[in-house]
């Protein structure tokens, strides 16, 4: 059991988490009717979908080895798939941070506010988008198929309304309704989710080249498999005890809900960078 590019690990994870998180807590701002609560609960949520997004980044410097790296891998944007991860990664990251900083100073009108808001979120979906056209390569069987964007968007809509979730209930933004929306609607997705992670595995160990076979790359990460299934059904289980308890038990059951399922991703997504392998001689 061991981790192949763990910054890149990292890297997808958190983003994924703060996309997905961020669209759920703009989902939910509009349903609150007081606007100075809904500034308070968008400054403070926001926050942490930027830090998020800030660790994210930091990570995938580590895989680049400098900062400037990023810069120059802008040199083929729209012919390559890992500039426009880039650099689309880098508007939604602009475009929340400005609207994060309206709501902070609060001097710019509603309406303005509004349009960053909405575009911060176009921006976060074609941020997902092109992070999932990097890993469609050709010569890798096991990532170009219908499960890597499975994998990818069940991230954002599992992890990441979670951490939404967690959020709007720490800083006052969600209600008991709102809660079992969030709640059904993302353990519907968990359950989903292991319904395809099994489907997955049985479908790579048919496939093979003429030097590699999937089934060995399985053999060595099924604990791994195994690890993110239990992590996954535990969040989920964490989850459903939270939906009808106190506020102070329902953040921690929340907040151990979280570490549970992304814990779940880092191992799931360290089981999708092991498995790659080419159809060449490498």
């Amino acid at each position: 059991m061991h981790f192949l590019e763990l910054p890149l690990v990292f890297f997808t994870v958190l983003a994924q988490c703060a996309v997905g998180g961020y669209l759920m807590v703009i989902a939910h701002l509009n349903s609150i009717p007081d606007g100075k609560q809904r500034r308070l609960v968008a400054v403070k949520t926001i926050f942490f979908v930027l830090a998020f997004m800030t660790i994210g980044f930091a990570s995938s410097t580590m895989h680049l080895g400098s900062p400037l790296r990023a810069f120059n891998s802008l040199n083929r944007v729209g012919g390559s798939g890992l500039s426009n991860e880039i650099l689309t990664g880098s508007i939604f990251f602009a475009l929340t941070g400005c609207y994060w900083l309206t709501e902070v100073c609060h001097k710019s009108k509603q309406r303005f506010r509004g349009l960053l808001r909405y575009l911060a979120a176009i921006a976060g979906i074609i941020f997902m988008a092109a992070m999932v056209k990097v890993y469609l390569i050709e010569t890798v069987p096991l990532w170009d198929n219908i499960f890597t964007p499975l994998d990818f968007i069940f991230t954002v809509m599992t992890a990441g309304v979670l951490f939404g979730s967690l959020l709007l209930n720490v800083f006052g933004g969600s209600n008991t309704n709102a809660n079992k929306r969030m709640a059904a609607f993302g353990l519907l997705l968990i359950g989903l989710h292991f319904i395809v992670i099994i489907i997955r595995t049985i479908s790579f160990s048919s496939i093979a080249t003429s030097i590699h076979q999937a089934t060995t790359n399985l053999q060595a990460y099924m604990p791994m498999i195994f690890i993110q299934c239990v992590l996954m059904l535990l969040a989920g289980w964490l989850w459903m005890r939270a939906i009808n308890s106190e506020k102070k038990q329902k953040t921690m059951l929340l907040s151990l809900a979280f570490v549970a399922i992304f814990v779940a991703e880092i191992f799931g997504r360290g089981t999708f960078y092991g498995m790659h392998f080419t159809v060449g001689l490498l």
